[in-house]
């Protein structure tokens, strides 16, 4: 008798088509969201820092990418920070004011936002209101009255932390020795100066006929000044005098224009002192309305700028220093005014009778103010426009100074709430067989997207200009399982 044979297993049942293709998209849209240099490339395509703080509102790996140095470094290459208005001080304004520019929607929602009036209620401060240093949306402001002063910073972007002050210290008259001379510059630090125990330096020239020497005083979070560091003097130039033109500091150094052919420099570390040749041709005796010709910009790298304006024709000027006297002047730009004043030349200013002076420019030489006849023109050098900014009320009036206010920069991102749970990572295999998980995974990539749409309209534009390669990789994301699946059956 034959033996029965035996009956072969029934066949398992496919899986769920239905999971499997939500398993497989949803996987394929969280393999293009985890992908850190896609992430990266999206983000570069927001213009402005702005929408960037919004994108890292909307977890804490957008929060990472956004915030990383690398990546900002790259970001200001492509979009460096903008400006937002200025600080004109005059002879008729009791306090400086501040001029809004025109800019797109997102950046004026930001400028309408900011506290930027200067102006105190307390009656003690009679004699005016002063601007010492204006950094990186950092404004240090000194407030004179009944003997003393006062030092305030200012962040008018930042209302909540707006108004510190720094400290109050008694200004009594006293007679100078005979023939000398004090200038004394107040600095921001060249950071943020968060959790920094500095808030300022106080740099103080004393010169006589002969020689100059710098004391240098730091005044710490708390209000205290510390103890007080003395240079070396060293033998002035002949007919040596300071430019009305406030002091630069850059790299750990303060550079100081003079009227007379030379840059004074303070290196702060190793307390020295060194002047700075300018260029044979702007190196001259001139008028006194040369102090407003002339201007510093702080250089991005190494190096300082020298902007001087000779009749209808600005010149810049390079110099690459380390921080002493060596290094030569270059030439880098020459413009001439009337062709990119175009329209806005007047007949007046042919005749001759005009003065054109420089009362503000911004860092590396990027822009420039010209004030021409009570007017006030902004020049970016590079693209070479120009616009009217500003008229002062009287013709008459005299212009001090311009003080640029830009945008904060690196940003200022949000601190997010950290919790102990580790990050969800939604993998093929999470779906894989598990319908529920399935349906968490694109609940999860659904919640996300909305959460992305309603914190910044800006991603989804900026997602938009590259959807044709998201598109490519959510295919290929999707095609790799099918081919590692038939390569291990092989």
């Amino acid at each position: 008798m034959d033996r029965k044979r035996p009956r072969p297993p029934p066949p398992s049942p496919p899986p769920p088509v239905a999971s499997s293709a939500s398993s497989s998209s949803s996987s394929s849209s969280s393999s293009v969201l985890d992908d850190g240099d896609l992430l990266r490339e999206i983000l570069l395509r927001l213009a402005h820092p702005t929408f960037l703080v919004r994108a890292a509102l909307v977890c804490r790996r957008w929060l990472r990418h956004a915030s990383d140095r690398a990546f900002l470094r790259r970001f200001a290459a492509l979009y460096p920070p903008r400006l937002l208005g200025f600080y004109v001080d005059s002879a008729s304004l009791p306090r400086p004011r501040f001029v809004p520019l025109p800019h797109p929607p997102e950046l004026a929602a930001v400028v309408r936002r900011g506290s930027f009036d200067l102006g105190t209620a307390d009656l003690h401060f009679h004699l005016g209101t002063g601007i010492y240093c204006c950094r990186n949306g950092r404004l240090l402001v000194c407030h004179r009255g009944g003997g003393e002063s006062t030092l305030q910073l200012r962040r008018p972007l930042h209302p909540a932390s707006d108004g510190a002050v720094i400290s109050t210290f008694r200004t009594p008259p006293r007679p100078l020795p005979p023939n000398q001379r004090h200038t004394r510059y107040i600095l921001l630090p060249e950071d943020g100066g968060d959790g920094d125990a500095v808030a300022c330096t106080v740099v103080t020239l004393v010169s006589s006929e002969r020689e100059v020497f710098a004391k240098v005083e730091k005044i710490l979070q708390a209000g205290v000044w510390d103890v007080a560091q003395t240079s070396a003097p060293i033998e002035l130039p002949a007919h040596w005098r300071r430019s009305l033109s406030r002091g630069f500091l850059v790299n750990g150094k303060l550079y100081m224009l003079g009227t007379t052919g030379y840059i004074l420099g303070l290196e702060l570390v190793s307390m020295s002192l060194f002047f700075i040749e300018v260029p044979d041709a702007v190196r001259d005796d001139c008028p006194e309305s040369f102090q407003l010709s002339v201007k510093l910009s702080q250089a991005e790298k190494s190096g300082l700028y020298l902007i001087h304006v000779e009749g209808f024709k600005i010149h810049v000027w390079l110099h690459g220093t380390d921080g002493n006297s060596t290094g030569d002047w270059n030439l880098v730009n020459t413009i001439c005014l009337r062709e990119v004043f175009g329209h806005l030349v007047k007949p007046s200013w042919e005749s001759g009778d005009s003065r054109i002076s420089l009362p503000g420019s911004g860092d590396n030489a990027e822009f420039v103010f010209l004030e021409v006849d009570g007017e006030v023109f902004c020049m970016d050098i590079i693209s070479r426009t120009v616009e009217k900014v500003y008229e002062m009320a009287m013709k008459d009036d005299f212009l001090f100074e311009i003080y640029p206010f830009m945008m904060v920069w690196p940003p200022i991102f949000p601190a997010l709430i950290k919790t102990h749970d580790p990050d969800i990572r939604v993998s093929n295999e999470l779906g894989s067989g598990r319908p529920r998980a399935a349906m968490f995974n694109v609940i999860v990539a659904v919640v996300e997207s909305l959460m992305i749409g309603l914190l910044c309209m800006a991603v989804v534009l900026a997602v938009a200009k590259i959807a044709g390669l998201l598109g490519l990789t959510m295919v290929l994301n999707s095609v790799q399982p099918v081919v590692s699946g038939t390569l291990k059956s092989v």
